[in-house]
């Protein structure tokens, strides 16, 4: 009896053993941080990435993982559950990535802002707020590993091709046609140096005669200068015989218009003086005592007192 009362007493103490590791386990392992839950949304492979990873904004840790699942209503969408800090402003902005963990393959949830939509993403336990898993610079260059590859083996086909054994004896025979003509170009350029010389020279005299031309330009730009002094010096005698032309022409106008008609009324006044001066000096002549008696009266006419017929008539 004893030893089946040892047994029990040692069962019991066993188990009160293991319900206190239990319990004490689970104080120590509480979660006593006020987090938020929120819903993240991702279209893309999150290889890695398992509950209890954690969720990082910005490089910080402010959450962790819950629960990783399919969607029901869309197969190939990734609902991802994760708890975050109450203190982390998350906003309608807010996107998330898939980064891992060094070399260990694990993954966490990178959180960050684009700094569009600054207002605060609204969440709770029954509608927690949705965020955007964004592809990676990994899946980037993952996804476009494979277009890489098959432009590298095209590319390499391609070098194959251009170095097959028939270009190579191409490319043999270019060389050696091009070797044959940069010898024909070096006897050709030590054929030409004799006339290059020659060209020397002739560029020498044609500076000489660009310098003949210089001077003789010079000159006649002097030649044209005096020649133009001339040409203004004539213009000026061409004007003063236009100016002696036209008082000329002034001259005989007043001469025939004024002078003229005024030479003629003198003339025929003088002429008339010179017969009045002709009748008086005949009457002086012929009666000179007219001079100091006067004119005798004029003898009376037919009708007149003193009339007398004249004396010769029948």
């Amino acid at each position: 009896m004893e030893s089946r009362a040892n047994v029990i007493a040692a069962g019991l103490f066993v188990i009160a053993l293991t319900i206190g590791l239990i319990v004490a386990a689970l104080w120590l392992t509480r979660d006593t941080i006020d987090r938020l839950p929120y819903l993240v949304v991702s279209k893309v492979p999150v290889s890695g990435l398992h509950a209890k990873a954690a969720v990082r904004l910005r490089g910080v840790d402010v959450g962790r993982v819950d629960a990783i699942a399919f969607d029901p209503q869309s197969p190939r969408t990734i609902l991802i559950n994760i708890s975050v800090d109450r203190s982390a402003a998350l906003t309608q902005g807010t996107y998330s990535q898939l980064a891992f963990q060094g070399v260990t393959g694990l993954s966490y949830i990178a959180l960050d802002d684009d700094g569009d939509r600054n207002a605060p993403l609204p969440t709770s336990s029954d509608a927690p707020g949705r965020i955007e898993m964004r592809r990676s610079l990994i899946d980037n260059i993952g996804e476009s590993s494979a277009d890489l590859l098959h432009d590298a083996s095209l590319a390499a086909r391609r070098v194959n091709r251009l170095l097959s054994d028939e270009n190579l004896e191409h490319f043999s025979s270019t060389l050696k046609s091009t070797e044959a003509a940069a010898a024909q170009l070096a006897s050709l350029a030590a054929n030409l140096q004799p006339a290059a010389q020659s060209l020397q020279g002739l560029s020498n005299d044609t500076r000489g005669a660009i310098q003949k031309i210089d001077v003789l330009l010079g000159d006649l730009h002097s030649t044209t200068v005096a020649f133009a002094s001339h040409l203004g010096a004539l213009d000026q005698v061409g004007r003063g015989a236009q100016e002696v032309g036209d008082a000329s022409a002034a001259l005989q106008a007043t001469l025939v218009e004024d002078t003229l008609p005024r030479l003629t009324q003198a003339a025929d006044d003088l002429s008339r003086a010179s017969r009045t001066l002709d009748r008086f000096l005949s009457q002086m002549q012929e009666r000179p005592q007219s001079l100091v008696f006067g004119a005798p009266a004029p003898a009376p006419g037919p009708g007149e007192p003193g009339f007398a017929a004249p004396q010769g008539g029948r």
